[in-house]
């Protein structure tokens, strides 16, 4: 009986910390992601800036909508999730950029840090799909 009871703490210690390995790669998979968006939505500010010819100003009223947009979000990156996602949301339709957020649904179940990471790939996704459609030239996707 005793061997019983202890093979069984043995799986449940085990499985637990197979989980939080899962976790972790996950986690930092998500990071990477992060990164890689972030390089990109670079990539494309650096290409804008230096070799896109055009209206100066409306480049730099554009320019002026994604800075307001990353202003508003640090501001509001740490609150309630639900202002942060309606944030998301309303710069996606006023924009008309297209990302699809509806099968988005974080639930009070994930943690406040993977919460932030995916909010921030979001954004990320938000500002370069901002990029493409009214900042670079078309033919250039």
């Amino acid at each position: 009986m005793k061997r019983i009871i202890i093979i069984l703490i043995c799986i449940v210690f085990s499985s637990c910390k197979k989980n939080e390995e899962e976790k972790t790669l996950i986690y930092n998979q998500l990071l990477n992601y992060r990164n890689e968006l972030k390089f990109a939505v670079k990539d494309q500010k650096y290409y804008i800036d230096e070799r896109v010819n055009g209206n100066k100003k409306r480049k730099d009223s554009l320019n002026e909508i994604l800075n307001e947009l990353k202003i508003s979000f640090e501001k509001l990156k740490y609150g309630e999730r639900n202002k942060i996602v309606q944030l998301r949301n309303t710069f996606n339709k006023k924009y008309s950029l297209h990302e699809n957020f509806e099968t988005s649904t974080y639930s009070k179940n994930i943690s406040d840090t993977i919460f932030n990471r995916l909010m921030e790939i979001d954004f990320l996704k938000l500002e370069r799909n901002f990029q493409v459609f009214y900042l670079l030239p078309r033919g250039c996707m």
